[in-house]
């Protein structure tokens, strides 16, 4: 017969086991260590030679030099290095600010509910990303050939003269702006328009039923709901244009002149033209720490708000 100090009784547990901390952690670093191996051989060795380079008198005919510290880093403080990164601000600028617009704009138009055939459209205006540079590059070059491209003909069927689009001064930027607009556009709009389909709809519904119009919705409502989607396209756009040079290298080589020269084209004509690796390594670890400021700031506005 059962007592009752038996039915009371609570059933056996075993006793909690403690999680060993030492063993997770160490489970943890044993299974990043292969991706770390490869970040280390991939990243941060080309990346620490090249910081070496930069702090060396290195032209390719003569090889590595002396260590002369910081005075490869001076060419910040030339003329030339100031006119090229005017250039590249101007040019940041410009295209970031036209290709948000316009993506923006075809974002909203996409998301309305009664557009049809939204997938083809979709379709249609991916394609310029799914290009690669070069071939885009080649493309535009022959369709603005001064003699024999497109663009000359059509204008000419309309009375104006040809134009010499990458060798006029006053037409090469913005012949690249133009270009540059037309490729890069579909990053800013994909991720425009995935952000779009993915805010809620409650606080919409509710802002209609208010009485609020088209206009007071997106100002009011959608715009401070996707502006973290905002901030990171502009991030990562503005980060690729600050180091524009395909486009460049293949259609003006920083021409006529040094119009259109950025700073990665620079870097690019001293350390592969005039052969000087170690101001070209500095150029570049410049333009890297421009990158890294830019990122900053622009993490940082993303955080407060």
């Amino acid at each position: 017969m059962t007592s009752a100090s038996q039915i009371a009784a609570p059933p056996y547990s075993a006793p909690a086991r403690k999680s060993d901390g030492f063993s997770t952690g160490f489970y943890k670093l044993l299974f990043m260590t292969p991706t770390i191996i490869v970040l280390a051989l991939v990243v941060a060795g080309p990346l620490l030679y090249s910081f070496w380079l930069s702090l060396h008198e290195y032209i390719i005919t003569y090889g590595m030099g002396d260590l002369v510290w910081l005075e490869n880093y001076a060419v910040m403080m030339s003329r030339e290095f100031a006119g090229v990164s005017w250039i590249t601000m101007k040019l940041m600028l410009i295209v970031v600010v036209l290709e948000f617009m316009i993506a923006f704009g075809l974002a909203l138009l996409l998301n309305q509910p009664w557009l049809r055939f939204r997938e083809f459209y979709l379709t249609v205006l991916m394609l310029p990303i799914l290009m690669t540079p070069v071939a885009v590059a080649l493309m535009f070059r022959l369709m603005f050939n001064p003699n024999l491209g497109i663009i000359n003909w059509l204008l000419s069927l309309i009375g104006i003269p040809p134009q010499g689009w990458f060798g006029d001064p006053n037409l090469a930027l913005a012949t690249v702006v133009f270009v540059d607009v037309w490729t890069e556009t579909s990053l800013l709009l994909i991720m425009l328009y995935a952000g779009l389909k993915s805010l809620p709809q409650d606080p919409v519904e509710a802002a209609r039923i208010d009485g609020a119009n088209a206009f007071q919705i997106l100002r009011h409502v959608t715009l401070p709901m996707l502006k973290p989607v905002i901030l990171v396209a502009l991030l990562i756009r503005m980060i690729t244009a600050l180091k524009s040079y395909d486009l460049i290298y293949m259609l003006t080589q920083g021409g006529p002149g040094k119009v259109t020269e950025t700073i990665s084209f620079y870097a690019y004509r001293l350390g592969f033209r005039f052969l000087d690796i170690g101001q070209a390594a500095a150029v570049s670890f410049i333009l890297l720490a421009a990158v890294i400021v830019l990122t900053v700031i622009l993490l940082r506005i993303m955080r407060e708000n």
